[in-house]
This record gives C-alpha cells, sequence and structure tokens, in this order.
C-alpha cells in the first residue's frame, strides 16, 4: 500500500433483526436498493470519491453476497497496484446469528491491526451502511483539522425521529460544536429534536489504533461502535453536520420508505445526481420490455423486466415479469420475481426470486408492508380469506411451508 492521507474502515457488524427476513441471509450491507443498487455502494463510493484507495471491510457473516457484488472493487477504482479492498472476518463470531454476537467484534480489528499500518495513512474515516447517505468526506476532513478535535463524528439534525431503534445514539451538542453527551433515540420523544449519530467517525489512524489495543486489553468482547461512542465522551470530539438526503436502515418499515423516497425527485437527485455519481457493478441488460397492456406511473424499473400488467408508484429490480391483469402499487419487487395474471399486490416487499401466483391478492399497509422471503412461491388463497395477508408485516415469511394447502405459502 501506498501512503494515502486516508484509509476507509467499514464496518459491517450491524444489528439486522429488525430487518428480517430481508437480512436472514444477507447482511445489511447487500441489501438491494433503488432498483440497481446495494447499501454497500454508498459508502464505497464516499471513500474513493474522496480520494481514498485503500479499504478495510470487518465483518462476521454472509461475506458471499458481498464478494459478489464487490469482488475486486472495480466500478469503484479499487483494483490498482497501490492500496485496494481488503476483506476481515473473524471466524470466533457466529456466523449463524442475526444478531450481534456476544463475543463483540473489537478483537477482529485487534487481529487485523496491521492493516491500518501497512495502510501509511495519516487518518482513518470508520462507517457503516445502514446511514444510506452520500457525503463528502474532505468536508469531513477539513472540518476535523480546522477544529483540532481528536475525533470527529457526523450528526444529522432530525425532527421526528424514529425512536424504536435501541442501536441509533443522539448526540448532545454545545453551540461550539463539541459532543457533550451521547444516549439512545428510545430515551427521546419521538418529537424531539436530536442530532442523530451517523456512526461516521474520523481520526487519527495512531489513535484508533491505540484505542484498538487499550479496548482489547480492557474487554475484548466489545463491539468497535461501543469504542468509538466512548471515545468521543472521553476526548476532545466535534460534530460534523450532515445536511443532505438521510435514512436510517433500521427496520423493514425503514427500508420500504427509504426505495419509496426514491420515486421523489428531490431525493433522487440528492442522493444519486449530487456531486458525486454512485457507482455499483454493472450489469448489462435489454431494455424493459412495456406492451400495450402495461400501464406504469410513477415508478423506477430496471433494465430486462416485461411488464404487461399495471404499476404505480413502486421500485422494480431486473428481470421482473408483471402478467397482464395484475395490479401492482406502492411496492418494491427485486430482481428475478415474477406476478402472475391477475394478483393484485399493495404494500408489499417481494425478495429475490419470488413467485407470485396468479390470483393472488396481498394487502400490506405503508406502516407495515407485507415481506414475501427470496425463493417463496405465493399461490392464490383458496378460501378468500385476506386477514392473515393485512398489516402483519414480516411475520408472512415465518409460515410453516408443511402446513395444509389452506396457508399458500410454501418454499421450493
Amino acid at each position: 500500500m501506498r501512503r494515502n492521507k486516508i484509509c476507509g474502515i467499514l464496518n459491517l457488524t450491524e444489528s439486522k433483526s429488525a430487518i428480517d427476513p430481508l437480512t436472514r441471509h444477507r447482511p445489511i450491507a447487500s441489501l438491494p436498493f433503488c432498483s440497481r443498487y446495494r447499501l454497500i455502494d454508498f459508502p464505497l463510493t464516499n471513500l474513493t470519491t474522496a480520494g481514498v484507495d485503500t479499504i478495510g471491510v470487518f465483518t462476521h457473516d454472509n461475506l458471499r453476497s458481498i464478494y459478489d457484488h464487490v469482488r475486486s472493487g472495480k466500478e469503484w477504482g479499487l483494483d490498482s497496484i497501490y492500496g485496494g479492498l481488503f476483506f476481515f472476518s473473524d471466524p470466533r463470531l457466529d456466523r449463524r446469528a442475526n444478531r450481534y454476537s456476544a463475543e463483540g467484534d473489537l478483537l477482529n480489528y485487534y487481529n487485523n491491526i496491521e492493516f491500518f499500518d501497512k495502510s501509511e495513512s495519516e487518518y482513518t474515516v470508520v462507517m457503516g451502511t445502514r446511514m444510506l447517505c452520500a457525503i463528502d468526506v474532505q468536508a469531513i476532513l477539513r472540518h476535523h483539522i480546522e477544529q483540532g478535535a481528536e475525533v470527529t463524528v457526523v450528526y444529522k439534525s432530525m425532527e421526528n425521529i424514529d425512536n424504536d431503534d435501541q442501536n441509533t445514539a443522539c448526540l448532545t451538542i454545545d453551540e461550539d460544536g463539541r459532543v457533550r453527551g451521547l444516549k439512545s433515540s428510545v430515551l427521546h420523544d419521538k418529537t424531539d429534536h436530536v442530532y442523530m449519530n451517523m456512526e461516521i467517525y474520523l481520526l487519527k489512524t495512531e489513535l484508533l489504533t491505540k484505542l484498538i489495543r487499550n479496548g482489547v486489553a480492557e474487554n475484548e468482547h466489545c463491539n468497535l461502535s461501543d469504542l468509538l461512542h466512548q471515545a468521543i465522551i472521553a476526548l476532545p470530539s466535534n460534530g460534523f453536520e450532515y445536511t443532505g438526503y438521510m435514512k436510517n436502515i433500521h427496520s423493514v418499515r425503514s427500508f420500504y420508505e427509504a426505495n419509496m423516497d426514491m420515486l421523489h425527485d428531490s431525493n433522487l437527485l440528492a442522493l444519486l445526481k449530487g456531486s458525486q455519481h454512485i457507482h455499483t457493478k454493472v450489469k448489462n441488460e435489454a431494455p424493459t420490455f412495456y406492451s400495450r397492456s402495461s400501464d406504469v406511473t410513477d415508478s423506477l424499473i430496471a433494465n430486462g423486466c416485461i411488464i404487461h400488467g399495471e404499476v404505480a408508484h413502486s421500485v422494480i429490480f431486473r428481470n421482473v415479469l408483471i402478467e397482464k391483469k395484475t395490479v401492482l402499487n406502492s411496492s418494491v419487487v427485486m430482481q428475478g420475481s415474477s406476478i402472475g395474471s391477475g394478483a393484485e399486490l399493495h404494500y408489499v416487499i417481494l425478495d429475490k426470486n419470488v413467485r407470485i401466483e396468479p390470483n393472488t391478492k396481498l394487502i400490506g399497509t405503508q406502516a407495515n408492508p407485507i415481506v414475501i422471503e427470496k425463493n417463496s412461491v405465493i399461490s392464490r388463497i383458496v378460501e378468500g380469506d385476506f386477514t392473515r395477508l393485512t398489516n402483519i408485516g414480516k411475520s408472512i415469511s415465518e409460515v410453516d411451508s408443511k402446513q395444509s394447502s389452506k396457508d399458500f405459502f410454501h418454499h421450493y
């Protein structure tokens, strides 16, 4: 590696249980977004646009989907002689757990601490993937140097925060921009004005490695995020306010809302068409085919689809088939799924390779969209009783496939 002023850390040990079943077989970083992207595309673009050419990806499970999407990092200019993309996984951590491991992830950083030494970087920026944003990392660095802080943490000034996420913290910041306190968002009222911690930190690499070594000596079962929370309270730390579009992907509802947000031009332009172009894995597909019977309004549809039915206010990924007389409204349909003739779907998230058979009716709500797990088949409800499908959110994916034929839900 050659000397660069900044190296990047993607901390993928993120709590994902509230997004199940979408994260049952993938980390948050691999979640599909906005008809063609993955969430990991955004921090990778944020870093490489700022000239960061050495990035360490620290994770604890489900690396296959990350490898398949990122590969050598070519799309982000990371397949070079100098620097590159480096993956670090700790086999001690429970790969099957859909939550933080009791072991913590700090030891993974300690065991791979030579990464920081070999990067020869003066500063390190740490970020995850669940805070969806397009941020200027060089602006954070300039602010950090100007303020002379030990640690700079990025925050978003917000009203009406989702206070049901115990893994999101809010900062107390004084009039000089100094961080004076930190507490969980669940301790705030929903209507409070808060400074949400976006879990993006910039500090000197030497300080970070010192914190990691000291942290492991005191408690090797700690998480890096907890260590950084302690650091911004114990050390002179400054806040950097991010004013662009941001969404905290911490639940099925927030994931759904983020996709729906992209149907508004202002949000789409702010996130995808701003000062930096978001890079992703390139897939060459034929243009989408719209038949004479199709009726599409206010939707984002990727290439490779075949549309015969009615689509409104929806986000559709590649290679999706929508048959005639189908009604799809306010829904997210991921890659390779098909919806049979006469089906009606409202407020639904279909994961990859789902098959909706003809004349099926799925009706969720905006607050509780129905989620269908990938590789599933949803067949016609024999008795026409739709009450089990309404307002049940993710639980639809948990129906036992061995139940009677009246239970409509089964797996390949």
